[in-house]
């Protein structure tokens, strides 16, 4: 990707600014960030996929968490990053990590690249798509070039932040927001455009002509994220864990929410 190319059709930021305005406002993001790794890497090692291709890396690597599983059957893991900062800390483990390749480019402009590294075609047994889909307002031309790779028999996982989280609810009782899927200062802030609830996220996929495995979620959020980093010294690391996992006991009110599909064999 070039320094002067723009974002594809839908996507409000560049990659390189999304990163610094993610990247400076972590505060309770890094327990978003946390609980999301700990659900894609029980997903990876449920499933068992020798091909992974990863759409959007991001700050933390969970390829590096998924390869350090022993039980493993990784073989090639693909992560296809836009944003600069991301993309070169993620080449800088793939030095040293010889199943991870990575691609700088949007996925919706990275058929050449992936096409070098697979030229017989679909070759990936899971494709990743988390936290991204709703920084764009075109998600289905995003998810199709991503499925372009994922061959007959492939799961999707997919996941986005949940617009019937606790926190939007209660927000909306308190006469704070007109609805729950209202887009908040920090969604327009990383220019987000959208917040799906549960059956939004699985009317998406399934669209696509995938079948549906598992609708989850994982987190726990009562408040915003401003308010949360405040608990954050109180909460500990026993406190923050029992959120995530609160969040599964209650997934359609979580924090985040996963939909796990398949393609027809």
């Amino acid at each position: 990707m070039t320094d002067a190319a723009l974002p594809p059709t839908g996507k409000p930021l560049d990659a390189d600014e999304y990163a610094a305005r993610h990247d400076a406002e972590l505060d309770f993001e890094t327990v978003c960030l946390q609980a999301r790794q700990q659900y894609n890497l029980a997903q990876v090692q449920a499933l068992q996929p020798a091909v992974v291709l990863e759409v959007g890396c991001g700050p933390e690597l969970l390829s590096l968490q998924a390869f350090a599983q022993a039980s493993n059957r990784i073989t090639r893991w693909v992560a296809v990053e836009p944003a600069q900062r991301w993309a070169d800390a993620a080449r800088e483990v793939a030095v040293r990590e010889p199943r991870l390749a990575v691609v700088h480019d949007y996925i919706e402009r990275a058929d050449a690249a992936l096409t070098a590294l697979w030229p017989h075609g679909p070759a990936a047994d899971l494709v990743i798509v988390s936290g991204v889909i709703h920084e764009t307002a075109e998600p289905e031309v995003l998810l199709r070039a991503s499925l372009r790779w994922l061959k007959p028999g492939g799961h999707l996982l997919v996941s986005v932040p949940n617009a019937l989280s606790f926190h939007r609810l209660l927000a909306v009782q308190m006469g704070l927001m007109d609805a729950p899927e209202v887009l908040s200062e920090r969604n327009r802030l990383l220019g987000q455009p959208r917040v799906y609830r549960p059956q939004d996220l699985r009317d998406t996929v399934t669209a696509l002509g995938l079948t549906e495995v598992a609708l989850d979620g994982y987190l726990f959020k009562p408040f915003t994220h401003a308010q949360m980093a405040l608990l954050l010294p109180s909460l500990g690391e026993r406190g923050v864990q029992g959120l995530i996992e609160l969040g599964q006991r209650f997934p359609l009110q979580a924090a985040e929410i996963a939909f796990l599909a398949r393609r027809p064999a």
